[in-house]
């Protein structure tokens, strides 16, 4: 990667005083001006929005996963009605209740989330956390379109997280 060489002041270019751009990014300074960065309403704005877009996303992903064997072709379909065609038992009604806890558990994060609580960003990253260790306990087999609504909720829980721990959005004050 390269990147351009900016000098640290005004003055003409002396040894010593280069940093590359990138330096001077992650410094907090961009083109010789402080970086102000986004005050706290633009963060919460962003983290508001990013909580909307993703509950829609979750909402969306259910209601298709109800769908998704129509959604497959022939054969993984029929895969997929064979694996599920087993009795109702004690470990099915367990991984449901699981399933009905953690989504209540992550509405309930995304909640207060939406009202900046501390409380919940940890809430939100431990439900995320388990969630993600659900796909070792079995195979799965979904449609595309799930696959790739999946892709942009994971991008979005990521910034929500960036947002919630790497910045002032859920600090106390104006």
């Amino acid at each position: 990667m390269t990147e351009a060489l900016i000098p640290v002041s005004g003055s003409p270019l002396i040894w010593g005083e280069v940093l590359m751009a990138g330096d001077l990014w992650r410094c907090g300074v961009q083109g010789g001006a402080e970086n102000q960065g986004m005050d706290k309403s633009q963060l919460r704005l962003i983290l508001r929005v990013s909580l909307l877009a993703l509950f829609a996303i979750l909402v969306l992903s259910i209601g298709l996963a109800i769908i998704s064997d129509k959604l497959l072709p022939d054969e993984l379909a029929e895969w997929h009605r064979r694996n599920n065609a087993t009795n109702f038992g004690v470990t099915d009604v367990l991984g449901l209740l699981f399933w009905i806890a953690g989504v209540g558990l992550l509405f309930v994060s995304m909640v207060g989330l939406f009202f900046y609580q501390r409380w919940s960003a940890w809430m939100f990253l431990g439900v995320n956390l388990v969630f993600s260790l659900q796909v070792l306990f079995s195979p799965t087999v979904e449609p595309g379109l799930l696959s790739f609504i999946g892709g942009w909720s994971d991008v979005l829980t990521g910034l929500v997280l960036g947002l919630a721990f790497f910045t002032d959005a859920l600090s106390e004050g104006a």
